[in-house]
């Protein structure tokens, strides 16, 4: 199939569009919505989709449902023009459009004064992100107040998060690394006042290490770039010939990509514009470019062994240049930082005991310290966004105010290797999927029943058993996982091994050709599980130590990161538990729990 599909809740229509690249004309075409076909299957509908998408049509409706089909190309459809084409009118009015998605959350929302949802799902590459760039734009459009600075701050929301938390993958450029759930306030009235955002889920692994062809962070490729044309790679310590660790890839074409690449300079001048835009100060963004600086530096501090009698598992720095560098930057003292590094200090029945890293110890510390690093900085800037575009209290009371949420998670993935992280995206998805199911199956059919109306019961794929596989307590895959997780001598070899014992159901399967490895037959295909990893992952520690020498950092913002509670989504992230804070696999079946009955959609 030539295109990729994303779907989002919400819209009806009965017209003909003949699309060209310079203008759209609108005739009657019953297309347009592919309810009103006589007969409906998986081939009818993959084959008008792509009659559709060869005339550029990227837009179908599906009864309430919207379709979107990437179409990899710049369309000339998102103008201000087109916001006013698509600013209270009839859906039958216009042809198919997101901007008409988001006018009819927004018309729900004044109209029956109920806050409004847009969910947005898909695979990964479908362009769920640009969607929710576009449906942030119109409703900014919608809810026009007389702070055109406020509604500019939101527009900018977008490409500062995206930054630190999108990367280029295997199969998509400008890849989700994590959940959004933006909300947009509005007054009684649909003036817009304000704007909030929730993370989930940032893939903190990929700050140490890639897969094959990908890359880390887009940030830490737009600061290098915006810092060699400022000449200021040596403040902040950085190599202007070898890229750090962290972000060297096996083509070796990073130096080449930030020295001559325009594209990386100019994202790093629309970042800096974001910050400027949406309220941080110049002493912030300074603190959060040092600490980006800090986590490149920290990755290249190597170890080697020392052997002597007394110590044959004692870990040294033999190049103290890199470690200098991280720990000048993170405005710490390098001696304590190294000794935090190669050494813990274990407390047993009222005595202090020293306990010396490995070689290998010590990496792990060193990579646990960059993941902390970014996470924390990842979701101090979600909070200081936050708190700049919260709702003046003067304008409208918390209790009045009405929202428009805007749902942009990580598409389902299925690569040649999947971890972890696949594992928890591809659940985020399968719960999306259930949540399409309930609305759009199962309770429309009960409310036919309870009013009375003649109609067949449509068959429909049920994925609650897939969930209940992952979900359950105590016996579903991510508490078996959390219970593995708590034994000292667990491996990951033993994890699959109590997966095989448990999970006796036929979404889960063993292959028995491949090591360390198990299947999952999910809603969107089969997909295969590498297990490499998924204990240290899911248990996500950072020694105590590096914790108190972070707090000891003359830094402002670092001693926030590891001093002050930072709440991402209703989770406190801070003291007092959060030197051992709960797995991966815990926060997630908090924060997906699929056993609640879902809100009827307005």
């Amino acid at each position: 199939m030539a295109f990729r599909i994303s779907i989002m809740f919400f819209t009806s229509n009965r017209h003909r569009r003949i699309n060209t690249r310079k203008t759209l004309i609108i005739e009657r075409c019953p297309d347009d919505d592919l309810v009103n076909l006589e007969f409906l299957d998986e081939e009818i509908i993959i084959s008008r989709l792509q009659k559709r998408y060869d005339e550029l049509q990227v837009y179908t409706y599906v009864g309430d449902i919207l379709i979107a089909l990437n179409p990899f190309q710049n369309l000339s459809i998102y103008s201000p023009q087109f916001s006013k084409l698509y600013h209270g009118v009839k859906r039958a009015d216009n042809p198919p459009h997101i901007f008409a998605t988001a006018d009819a959350a927004y018309q729900g929302m004044v109209t029956f004064c109920k806050d409004q949802c847009i969910i947005i799902s898909g695979e990964s590459g479908a362009g769920k992100t640009e969607s929710a760039h576009l449906i942030v734009q119109h409703l900014t459009f919608l809810g026009k107040a007389n702070n055109r600075t406020l509604r500019e701050k939101i527009l900018q929301v977008n490409p500062l998060v995206e930054a630190f938390g999108n990367a280029c993958t295997a199969i998509n450029d400008n890849s989700s690394r994590f959940g959004k759930y933006l909300e947009m306030k509005f007054t009684p009235t649909g003036a817009v006042i304000g704007a909030k955002i929730s993370e989930y889920l940032l893939e903190k692994s990929r700050v140490i290490k890639q897969a094959q062809g990908e890359k880390n962070f887009h940030i830490f490729y737009y600061i290098y770039a915006g810092l060699y044309h400022q000449s200021k790679l040596k403040t902040y310590r950085l190599p202007e010939r070898t890229p750090p660790r962290y972000i060297d890839s096996q083509q070796c074409t990073v130096m080449q990509d930030i020295v001559s690449s325009k594209l990386y300079k100019e994202q790093f001048d629309a970042i800096q514009e974001c910050f400027r835009n949406i309220g941080f100060t110049e002493e912030e963004v300074t603190s959060v470019y040092k600490i980006l600086s800090g986590i490149l530096n920290t990755g290249n501090i190597e170890f080697t062994a020392i052997t002597s009698h007394h110590h044959t598992d004692k870990s040294e720095v033999p190049n103290s240049e890199a470690l200098e560098s991280a720990a000048s930057l993170l405005s710490i003292g390098s001696e304590e930082l190294q000794e935090a590094l190669t050494s813990q200090c274990v407390v047993t029945r009222g005595e202090t005991i020293i306990r010396t890293n490995t070689v290998d110890k010590a990496a792990d510390v060193r990579d646990a310290m960059s993941k902390a690093l970014y996470g924390r900085l990842f979701s101090w800037i979600v909070n200081r966004i936050n708190s700049l575009l919260q709702p003046d209290i003067n304008i409208c009371a918390a209790e009045s105010c009405m929202n428009v949420g805007i749902l942009d998670i990580f598409g389902f993935e299925n690569f040649k290797k999947n971890s972890f992280e696949q594992l928890c995206i591809n659940i985020a998805n399968e719960q999306i999927q259930f949540y399409f199911n309930q609305h759009i199956f199962a309770l429309e059919q009960m409310e036919y029943q309870s009013e009375g109306v003649d109609a067949s019961l449509v068959e429909y794929e049920d994925n609650r058993p897939i969930l209940d596989m992952f979900l359950q307590k105590p016996m579903g895959l991510l508490s078996l996982m959390d219970e593995e997780s708590r034994f000292p001598q667990a491996t990951d070899q033993t994890l699959v091994d109590k997966f095989e014992d448990n999970l006796r159901c036929k979404y889960f399967w063993i292959p028995k050709c491949l090591d360390l490895c198990f299947g999952i037959q999910h809603y969107a295909g089969k997909v295969m599980y590498n297990v490499n990893g998924f204990l240290e992952k899911n248990r996500d520690t950072l020694p105590a130590d590096i914790v108190l020498v972070l707090r000891t950092s003359e830094n402002k913002l670092l001693q926030q990161l590891f001093s002050s509670p930072l709440t991402k989504t209703g989770i406190p992230y801070g003291e007092p538990g959060f030197l051992s804070p709960p797995s991966n696999a815990t926060l997630y079946s908090c924060r997906y729990a699929p056993y609640q009955k879902p809100p009827r959609m307005s």
